[in-house]
């Protein structure tokens, strides 16, 4: 049973260079998972660099002067370690997940990569062509191209709009030395931020950081911010016609920045909405109308803007009834207060998945370095569940009415013919 003995120990320390070090320490788990985490990504890019930030992501399990990329590969192979990275319009994030007895070797390789990663010229060339297939394969899938355009749609304007993988044209004219220029320039002390979670000590983990990390350049990277006064595109709707069955949808509401006053009361309401069978949009959209066999909601949340999402596949014929469906359903939350065994259903949802979490300490390392980054300092668990706890039915209909009476959503679509319109 869960109780606040037996909560996970949360630990932050800020080195003297500026990096931050944060541990989660899980006992008695066999594994543990570090990353390393640089706050400086899509939108701190040049439009002539677009893309850079996930180029480089590639690059760096591509060699260093002590290690080239079949010895990266072997290394964490030979230790029972696996590592991936992945980047996002604000960070790009480099894990491994081992177990927690080798944790220091893991940490050694992965430290070795972010700091020393020379991005060889002929590996440069070839993984050149890997992202701009990337490219190609987010083009061709359906779900991903229409998230793709939506994200940039909701976001024109902000930095925050521009496209994760770059085009087609700018990953074909990037330079080596323009990609370690814009490496040099963003992967800062000030903008680095370690994290470790699963049965470790935080001391040794510091101390390691310190050492491995010591040769990292100082300094803040240097972001883009959009104009004063920006406000989200939403009351707008594009669709992109393709010959296929389905069609695809994304419609969008603006919300408050990540670390808002509302962020307990928006995930009790995200809940009921869109997460899980048990979820608004599941009962109406599919078990009552047939109109879709996926459909969610999902908030996005950045350092200073964020956004509810639906997503749907629907036949093209309904399209705009699911459309206008799941704008009422947005609604609904505005004209009336949810029961009270929906509220305590969804709270309980979000309980139980929090805490079900915590056997895993890859999404556990990912978590504890996002709240470090986008609130300032790790959110103990037992906090963020006594703060949904207290959210109450009328709080629900508050920050509802507050955020989407009177909202035009944005809606994107791909799909044959016409498409939908804005919800009617």
């Amino acid at each position: 049973m869960f109780t606040l003995s037996t909560a996970p120990k949360l630990q932050l320390t800020t080195l003297p260079n500026g990096i931050r070090v944060v541990t989660q320490q899980i006992q008695g788990m066999q594994s543990a998972a570090v990353g390393i985490r640089i706050d400086s990504s899509t939108r701190n890019e040049e439009p002539e660099t677009g893309g850079a930030s996930h180029f480089i992501e590639h690059l760096l399990f591509k060699g260093t002067p002590s290690r080239d990329a079949d010895r990266i590969t072997d290394e964490f192979n030979s230790i029972g370690a696996r590592a991936n990275a992945y980047t996002s319009q604000e960070e790009v994030f480099y894990y491994a997940v081992s177990l927690a007895s080798i944790i220091p070797a893991t940490f050694d390789i992965l430290a070795d990569m972010f700091v020393n990663s020379w991005l060889p010229g002929d590996e440069v060339e070839k993984e050149r062509g890997v992202v701009l297939q990337e490219i190609l394969m987010n083009q061709d899938n359906p779900g991903r191209f229409i998230y793709n355009q939506f994200h940039q749609g909701f976001w024109q304007g902000h930095p925050l709009g521009t496209p994760i993988l770059g085009t087609a044209e700018t990953i074909g004219n990037i330079s080596r030395e323009r990609l370690m220029e814009h490496k040099l320039g963003n992967y800062l002390s000030n903008a680095t931020l370690v994290s470790v979670a699963g049965n470790v000590e935080h001391e040794q983990v510091v101390e390691q950081a310190a050492r491995l990390l010591a040769e990292l350049p100082t300094g803040t990277p240097k972001g883009r911010k959009p104009s004063e006064g920006y406000r989200v595109a939403v009351g707008q709707n594009v669709h992109y016609q393709r010959a296929m069955e389905q069609t695809h949808f994304y419609m969008g509401y603006p919300l408050p920045p990540a670390g808002n006053e509302h962020r307990h009361k928006l995930a009790v309401l995200n809940q009921i909405l869109g997460s899980g069978m048990n979820s608004r949009l599941f009962r109406e959209v599919r078990e009552r109308r047939g109109l879709a066999y996926t459909v969610y909601s999902m908030m996005s949340s950045y350092t200073d803007s964020a956004g509810l999402m639906i997503y749907a596949g629907t036949g093209p014929e309904r399209a705009q009834e699911a459309v206008d469906v799941c704008h009422g359903e947005v609604l609904r939350f505005c004209d009336e207060k949810v029961s009270e065994e929906m509220l305590a259903a969804a709270k309980e949802q979000i309980r139980c998945a929090r805490l079900m979490a915590l056997d895993d300490c890859e999404t556990q390392v990912r978590r504890i370095s996002n709240t470090t980054s986008l609130l300032g300092a790790p959110e103990p668990i037992e906090l963020s569940l006594e703060a949904i706890s207290a959210v109450t039915a009328e709080e629900v209909q508050e920050v509802a009415g507050l955020l989407f009476q009177g909202v035009v959503p944005r809606v994107e679509s791909v799909g044959p013919g016409e498409g939908p319109g804005l919800p009617r």
